[in-house]
């Protein structure tokens, strides 16, 4: 019998000893008693006040089709703080971010309202690409960058010298059901434009200008205001590539630059 025994005793000494190690001792400090489904709102008195969410992109490619439906990869940046994931530092070793997995935190319900590609949801960061971890500092501060693909409807679409004409496009962003007195969007850092240093030379598009927009508004059906962060941006593809001819390069793109 002692030969089953002792293996067993010493898987749970190991275990008993993991749950001691500075780490996990601040992470069950941190959730204990913790609700992700709750919003994290602090109060002021007996009034509340709206938790700040930030948003930034930083496109990686884009492709259109002629339906004007563009796909676009793109890395999607939220921050927000969470008054309730807070802790000391010298009280935990000076440890002063975790890196947790969204699944285990509340998260900005933020939509990509001209999403054309519904079977995976209308969340700006679907089930697909959203498992990255998240960066949660001491101060209650969380950072998530999660890598997204979505295809969107260009509203802007021109058949005028298609496939090689300017497109007009546009990104819209907003809490799916959070007014602007629970939350308030903005953009991050307050810039007010799509980051393009990540948007590779290999791609067949080039995006030739860009404007943001941070619009408040309100809806029939209820009467608080929301908020919403529009991307607008022009386009012209630089080439095609045909499986027989190769690579045909727009004959106006000379012109365009």
């Amino acid at each position: 019998m002692m030969p089953k025994i002792v293996p067993l005793f010493v898987i749970l000494f190991v275990n008993c000893r993991a749950d001691n190690s500075a780490i996990s001792q601040l992470r069950q400090a941190v959730f204990f008693g913790y609700d992700k489904n709750v919003l994290p709102l602090r109060s002021n008195g007996s009034d509340f006040i709206p938790i700040d969410v930030s948003l930034a992109l930083a496109p990686k490619w884009v492709d259109m089709d002629s339906q004007g439906i563009l796909t676009i990869i793109f890395w999607l940046r939220l921050k927000w703080n969470d008054p309730r994931l807070t802790w000391d530092p010298e009280d935990h070793s000076d440890m002063s971010t975790l890196r947790i997995t969204p699944n285990e935190l509340w998260k900005p319900d933020i939509a990509l309202f001209n999403k054309q590609d519904l079977n995976n949801g209308i969340l700006a960061a679907d089930q697909r690409s959203s498992s990255v971890n998240a960066h949660v500092n001491s101060n209650g501060d969380i950072l998530w960058i999660p890598p997204v693909s979505h295809k969107v409807l260009c509203e802007g679409l021109s058949y005028d010298n298609w496939p090689w004409g300017v497109q007009e496009c546009s990104l819209e962003f907003g809490s799916w059901s959070y007014n602007a007195d629970q939350y308030d969007l903005d953009f991050y850092e307050g810039k007010d434009s799509m980051d393009l240093g990540e948007f590779g030379k290999y791609n067949q598009f080039q995006i030739l200008r860009q404007s943001a927009e941070r619009v408040v508004k309100t809806y029939e059906c209820c009467p608080e205001p929301y908020v919403n962060l529009k991307f607008n941006f022009s386009l012209q593809r630089k080439y095609v590539v045909d499986p027989n001819l190769g690579r045909i390069d727009n004959p106006e793109w000379k012109l365009a630059e």
